[in-house]
C-alpha cells in the first residue's frame, strides 16, 4: 500500500469503507463490542484481532482522522495534534467513543470550545 499521507483522501476512505463493511459482516456482535470497547478505553486496535492487515487498519484510522480534521477541526483552525494536545487525557475515551459513533457534531462543538479557550488565552 502506498504512503497514506500521499494518497488521495477518497482512496483512503474507500479502503476504510470496505474494511468496515467486512468487519460488520464477519465479526460477531459480541466480539465487535469488545474490540470497540477496548479501542474506546485505551485507543488501541490490533489488526490481527480485527481480521485485517496492518496497512488496511492504518488506512481506516487515517480515514477517521481525515474526516475528523476536515469536518470538525480545520473549520475552527485546529489540526489533529493541536486538538489532542488541548484535550485532557481523561476525556480521550469519550472522544474516541464519539469518533466510533460518527458524532462529528459533538466533536466539532468540542473543537470550537477549545478554539474559544485558546483565543481567550491569547487575549489575556
Amino acid at each position: 500500500m502506498p504512503d497514506l499521507d500521499a494518497m488521495d483522501p477518497t482512496e483512503i476512505e474507500a479502503i476504510a469503507d470496505k474494511a468496515i463493511t467486512s468487519f460488520n459482516e464477519t465479526v460477531d456482535r459480541d466480539t465487535a463490542d469488545v474490540i470497540v470497547s477496548k479501542f474506546t478505553l485505551d485507543g488501541t486496535l490490533d489488526a490481527n484481532v480485527i481480521g485485517v492487515d496492518q496497512q488496511t487498519l492504518d488506512a481506516t484510522v487515517k480515514a477517521f482522522e481525515n474526516r475528523m480534521t476536515s469536518e470538525c477541526l480545520a473549520p475552527v483552525g485546529l489540526t489533529l495534534n493541536d486538538y489532542l494536545d488541548c484535550c485532557d487525557e481523561a476525556d480521550l475515551p469519550a472522544i474516541r467513543s464519539l469518533v466510533v459513533k460518527g458524532d462529528w457534531k459533538a466533536i466539532a462543538e468540542h473543537a470550537q470550545r477549545i478554539r474559544t479557550a485558546l483565543n481567550n488565552q491569547l487575549d489575556e
